[in-house]
């Protein structure tokens, strides 16, 4: 019995200390293939939220207003010449007499004296844009549309680029266009030194080019403008509360604004900007 115990014992020593080396053996192999691999399997992914969020996480959070006055500036239903949030802008920075936020203004003239230094020439053609305004713009458009389309076309050819008032980004004071109104201006000569700067050190100062080629990504919308700027730090945060706070019941009083809802004027136009924007 006491033989029968003894060699019992042996031979499980035997089989652990095997298991172990062969254990041991077989996460050796295994880390060196880790090494090895071209593809460096250990190499976490890239947090694509940080990326698009990296403009705004740049600079300092600015001053909100509370919701009651943030939901006339969402509407454009306020005269942003009495505004505490909101300033007029310099001749020699605009092409006609405009406002933007005051913090807008502040980070594009750093963003123009920095342009001048590398001989570009920046000027807003237009700036904030009340509901009234957009109004005016859109009925324009909607009169002439609607002679020869129907109610649906017409809307639609109005919004390839401009918004309906109570949905415009032009409301916030946060966007401005700059230099042309046509993609064409900025595909060659000076139009495209500008673009080109624009692209590589608006980030810098906070901007971005909402309105991206659709061909090259998933947004919706409107079609590209290359000329359409927004202050990211500020129209971020607009953006949230205008999903929070506005709803298709306030997007009213001018022609055609019962075709919102149809058309997804919210979800396809409002949000419909280039992701690294919001």
């Amino acid at each position: 019995m006491k033989k029968t115990t003894v060699f019992l014992f042996l031979l499980s020593s035997i089989f652990l200390v095997g298991y172990f080396a062969l254990t041991t053996y077989s996460e050796k192999i295994y880390q060196n293939t880790l090494l090895s691999s071209p593809k460096k399997m250990v190499e976490a992914p890239i947090n694509k939220e940080t990326v698009s969020d990296s403009i705004a996480q740049s600079f300092p959070k600015p001053n909100f207003p509370n919701d009651s006055l943030l939901i006339n500036h969402l509407l454009g239903k306020f005269d942003y010449s009495k505004d505490s949030f909101f300033t007029s802008v310099a001749t020699e920075h605009c092409s006609k007499p405009m406002y933007l936020q005051k913090e807008t203004y502040k980070k594009f003239k750093e963003m123009y004296a920095a342009a001048k230094k590398d001989g570009v020439s920046l000027k807003i053609i237009s700036g904030t844009r009340n509901f009234n305004e957009q109004k005016s713009i859109w009925e324009r458009k909607w009169n002439t549309n609607i002679k020869t389309m129907d109610s649906l076309k017409a809307a639609k050819t109005i919004l390839l680029y401009s918004s309906m008032p109570t949905t415009s980004r032009h409301h916030w004071g946060t966007d401005m266009d700059i230099n042309s109104l046509e993609n064409s201006y900025f595909a060659s000569g000076q139009g495209l030194k500008e673009y080109t700067w624009l692209k590589k050190n608006a980030a810098k100062f906070g901007f971005c080019q909402v309105y991206t080629d659709k061909k090259n990504s998933d947004r919706t919308g409107y079609e590209m403008e290359k000329w359409h700027w927004s202050y990211i730090p500020i129209s971020s945060h607009y953006l949230k509360k205008y999903e929070e706070l506005i709803t298709y019941k306030q997007v009213k009083g001018f022609q055609a604004s019962e075709l919102a809802p149809k058309l997804k004027s919210i979800e396809d136009y409002v949000n419909g900007i280039d992701k690294s924007c919001h």
